[in-house]
This record gives structure tokens, sequence and C-alpha cells, in this order.
């Protein structure tokens, strides 16, 4: 059985990269292959991706990696951290329709020649007049728009992408390698739209945070739910802010209960540089209070 992998490109900050997730994760199975390159390495962008990692819902990700270089598409950064048959590229400021990642794969597989899909429409395929009734099926083109498109995994092996600094998108070299390997290029209608952000866009991270927290259980309780990421005594990868030292040693792990229902809502972790000794404080939120 063929499986995919989603290569998420974050540039637009804390809001759309929680957006772009949100979706993804509604719109693709438990068992997607999920990775995040962050271009903007901000705090909240970094605490975000690397609560998501801790739980799981992302595969992995890299941080000051995710801006591509002069309309590359920036997929020869991602590939090698990926394992699917099929590769997604995305953007964050996409919305995918319900099934997209069925449909893409299905009509790649029905399609051997088909090297390179598009999801996003190019300038060649939007005309004047009244919108034609949308058929999900791949439409032939001679290039495709690298916001997002899926490919075959075992074509990018053989075709390192190359940085293009200086050349547009239209002259993208994969897509050239494709076609002088007798592949053809295609756009699959229906299953993507662009969504209109501001760039600078930020957005109240903190409260984009705890909204994005799952409910606790009252009167239930959620301590047997609270799962706690360090172990004391162990050695985690957090830069101090009073010397630079990369790593911290975890010397308490307290838990911190909503105040309403007395009921857990995650840990407060205190660390200890060993190089300057100051002590750092991070917070583990994992439920939130419903009320």
């Amino acid at each position: 059985m063929s499986t995919a992998s989603v290569v998420l490109f974050s540039t637009r900050g804390f809001a759309a990269l929680r957006d772009s997730l949100h979706n993804l994760w509604e719109t693709t199975g438990d068992g997607t292959e999920l990775v995040v390159l962050a271009g903007d390495a901000r705090e909240d962008v970094a605490m975000y991706l690397t609560r998501q990692y801790l739980r799981g819902r992302i595969t992995g990700y890299e941080l000051g990696s995710g801006q591509s270089n002069g309309g590359h598409c920036g997929l020869d950064k991602a590939y090698h951290l990926v394992h699917g048959d099929y590769l997604v590229r995305a953007d964050d400021d996409l919305c995918f329709a319900s099934g997209w990642l069925e449909k893409t794969v299905a009509a790649l597989e029905a399609a051997p020649d088909i090297g390179c899909l598009g999801l996003v429409q190019t300038h060649e395929q939007r005309r004047r007049g009244r919108p034609r009734k949308v058929r999900e099926q791949p439409e032939p083109s001679d290039a495709v728009n690298t916001r997002c498109f899926v490919t075959r995994r075992s074509l990018c092996e053989r075709h390192e992408c190359e940085l293009m600094s200086e050349q547009p998108m239209e002259t993208c070299l994969y897509q050239s390698r494709l076609k002088t390997l007798g592949h053809s290029l295609a756009y699959l209608p229906g299953q993507v739209t662009v969504v209109e952000r501001d760039a600078t866009d930020r957005g109240d991270s903190q409260t984009r945070l705890e909204s994005d927290l799952p409910p606790h259980d009252g009167a239930t309780g959620a301590m047997p739910q609270v799962r706690q990421a360090y172990q004391l005594g162990d050695d985690v990868l957090i830069t101090c802010l009073a010397c630079g030292h990369d790593e911290l040693e975890v010397l308490a792990a307290r838990i911190e209960f909503c105040r309403r229902h007395n009921v857990a809502l995650g840990l407060l972790y205190e660390l200890r540089c060993p190089q300057c000794n100051e002590l750092h404080y991070e917070e583990d939120a994992q439920f939130r209070c419903p009320g």
C-alpha cells in the first residue's frame, strides 16, 4: 500500500502555522507522516512545534530552514526527512478539502506518467469569465505552482532539487528534469483553497496556545492523562537565556491545577543550567478549563 508524507513550510507566523496544522490533521489520516520546516523561528512557533512533536502530532520539524529561496520549492531540504512513497509540499496559507490526500494519491496511482501534480492553480489556468464547473481530474499543465504539489519520492531521489536563488519559479529545474525523463505535469482542481493572510500576522499566540488544548474532564480529573515529557535528572535541549548553553538539567516537575475545579492541567518544570547554575521554568499545559 502506498504511503504519503506531507512537508509544511511555515513562513507566516504562529497563527498561520496553527491553522494549517489543524486543517491537515482534520483532512488526513492518523498515520500520515507530517514534517514542518519553519522559516520563522520565533519563540512561540518553536514552543508550539516542540509541544506538537512531544505529543506525537507531527513527525518532526526544523527551525530556521523553511524559507524558500527566490521561488524555489525547497523540497531539497525536506525529502530526506520523510519516507512516504509520495511527497506533498505545502505552504501555510492553504486550506485543504476533506479527502484531498486520498484523491491526490489515487490520481497519481492511476496515471504513472504524471511526475508532479499541482494542487494550486497557475496563472495559465486562470481564465476570465464565468467560473467553469470543477472536475476533480488531473489537467495537463506546462508548469506546476510550487506552493503546493505532490510528487513521487523515487523521482525526487533521482533529482535532488537545486536551489534557484536567481531563477523564477516557471523554470523549476525539477520540473524540467521530469519532462526530460518522459513524465508529464498536471494540476488537480478542487483540493486546495488559498487563504489570504497578512504575512506579518502574529496574533495573540498565548491565547491561541491555550485554545489549542483539549478541555479537562471536570470532576473526574485529568491526572491519569497528564504526560511527563521530561524525566528528573534528564538533560534536555533547551537554550539557557543567561549564558547560551544549549542543555538544561531537569530538577523538578510540579503538577499545575485548575483553580476552579482542582483538576490537573499540566506540569511546570524547574530546570538548571550546568554552566552558570541559572534556574529556568517551563510550563507544559496539556489541558484547559472548559468554563
